[in-house]
């Protein structure tokens, strides 16, 4: 029995009318459900829970990344469905270095990106993907292992089920898939996820992904 197809939403957001106009009608044409938003304060939980997956798409020089961030953890913590972040119009690998290692960022496309590029990117993003030049995550992986050098598994109390999350996060797999595969709800898979970060004091998947490398 084939399992239902998931819904995915994209969400332009920025200031720039017309740019995000011809960026939404793009998207749309590559069959991707696109929609142009001035905020990320427009779309409600209600609205999240409408998608299985939710991808704010934000313009970086317009929108202020951190408000953004700070918005979204809160409404990702009230739905199961997956809320993700990618930002465009992003002016040098510098930049992209510093985006890798905020909450919730998944990637990100530089003002010169083709489309071709830019939609395919967006559907690896849907698919689990990090997104960004590989210079770009090379160097912030290199940042992150001296990071993660300074913990080590016995100085981290991590509860056997929170073991077991990350152990199957490290494979790359989604939150759903974490959740089928421990047969546990989405909801408690993110739980069990922000516990995780905040007791290896960890930003994002990348930099926990690294450390259950390093020490589990």
């Amino acid at each position: 029995m084939n399992s239902p197809q998931q819904t995915k939403q994209v969400y332009v957001v920025g200031s720039q009318q017309l740019q995000n106009a011809l960026l939404t009608e793009f998207l749309v044409k590559e069959e991707v459900a696109t929609k142009s938003i001035p905020s990320v304060e427009t779309i409600s939980v209600e609205t999240l829970r409408e998608f299985d997956q939710n991808l704010f798409l934000v313009d970086y020089h317009s929108v202020d990344v951190n408000e953004v961030i700070a918005h979204l953890l809160e409404a990702d913590q009230e739905v199961d469905n997956d809320v993700l972040i990618a930002l465009f119009n992003v002016d040098s690998d510098d930049s992209l270095s510093r985006l890798a290692g905020l909450p919730m960022v998944n990637g990100g496309f530089q003002h010169d990106c083709p489309q071709a590029l830019l939609s395919k990117g967006i559907k690896a993003i849907f698919d689990g993907e990090l997104w960004f030049p590989r210079a770009v995550l090379q160097a912030y992986l290199m940042k992150s292992r001296t990071f993660n050098k300074t913990f080590s598994r016995s100085e981290v109390n991590l509860t056997d089920r929170e073991v077991e999350v990350l152990k199957v996060m490290a494979t790359g797999a989604k939150n759903s898939e974490i959740a089928t595969s421990l047969n546990l709800s989405p909801h408690t898979i993110k739980t069990h996820i922000y516990n995780i970060f905040k007791k290896i004091n960890a930003s994002n998947r990348l930099q926990a992904v690294n450390w259950a490398q390093e020490n589990l």
